[in-house]
């Protein structure tokens, strides 16, 4: 690997010494059912429920409050029917602080339009980028926009769904986000035929997740667009601690990570040379 990337995998090893976690860099109206203070979605039984409750009394917004969230912000859920959450954590015992012991605790949420509560629409940021997706189009994936997505690649069927350029804080923050999907696409069959098979959680999973960021982190540096180190390092983090048999995948992922940006990088420069031809 050559020593301009080499630089760019010790700058993110040493950013990953850091705890702080990484943020979402796109307002969404993600499908799945959320707070609607964080905007993170629940998950497991909690996710069921909400949608189970969605379902049954017929809410068509996605967005969750607790009894307390709705107090504050001043709404009203007298005579509403709540809908129960688990909320499971860990405490410490008062008599003897070596032991820990884990507990779940029952509590109610509202949805939104329960409350009283107006939803604002999504604010949209004027962009400055003339073909947000040239990079999809020169390695021939598909490529789907709406305000409903959230970032994502489907090896079934080769097509990238992004949130629009304008939901995102920056044009730079939609790019690397966008350069991270595209990365994935490289790993379809007819590229370069990575395994994209695992199943979220997963070990391999995991290891594509690391190849596809640090691919985004070179295409970044490549096409000059700026990005944030600290947010590529602790999504790497995030990943990186999933991988139990290979501490060490990150430089691993570097070289799968290097053929991918490698290959975005050639075919963009074709398409590019023949349009000046053409």
């Amino acid at each position: 690997m050559s020593k301009k990337y080499q630089r760019i995998i010790d700058l993110l090893e040493e950013s990953m010494k850091s705890e702080e976690s990484w943020r979402k860099t796109w307002q969404s109206q993600s499908r799945l059912h959320c707070n609607w203070i964080s905007k993170r979605p629940y998950s497991g039984t909690n996710q069921l429920m909400a949608m189970v409750a969605a379902w049954k009394y017929e809410y068509t917004s996605t967005y969750w409050l607790t009894y307390k969230q709705v107090q504050d912000l001043g709404g009203n859920v007298k005579g509403q029917k709540a809908t129960p959450a688990i909320f499971f954590g860990d405490g410490v015992d008062k008599d003897d602080p070596e032991k820990r012991y884990k507990f779940a605790k029952v509590y109610n949420l509202f949805n939104i339009q329960q409350t009283g509560i107006e939803v604002p629409p999504i604010e949209v940021r004027t962009t400055k980028l003339e073909n947000p997706y040239e990079l999809g189009d020169a390695i021939g994936v598909k490529v789907q926009s709406s305000q409903e997505h959230n970032p994502c690649y489907s090896p079934v069927t080769d097509t990238i769904k992004m949130p629009t350029p304008g939901q995102f804080e920056s044009d730079d923050a939609h790019q690397s986000t966008f350069y991270h999907e595209c990365a994935h696409a490289t790993g379809h069959k007819s590229r370069l035929d990575r395994p994209l098979t695992g199943m979220f959680g997963s070990e391999d999973y995991a290891k594509e997740e690391l190849v596809a960021e640090l691919a985004s982190v070179f295409l970044c540096a490549e096409l000059g667009v700026k990005y944030d180190i600290q947010q590529h390092a602790s999504y790497l983090k995030s990943w990186q601690k999933a991988i139990k048999t290979d501490a060490n995948y990150l430089l691993k992922a570097a070289t799968a990570a290097r053929k991918a940006s490698a290959f975005c990088i050639d075919q963009l420069n074709l398409v590019r040379k023949y349009e000046e031809v053409a």
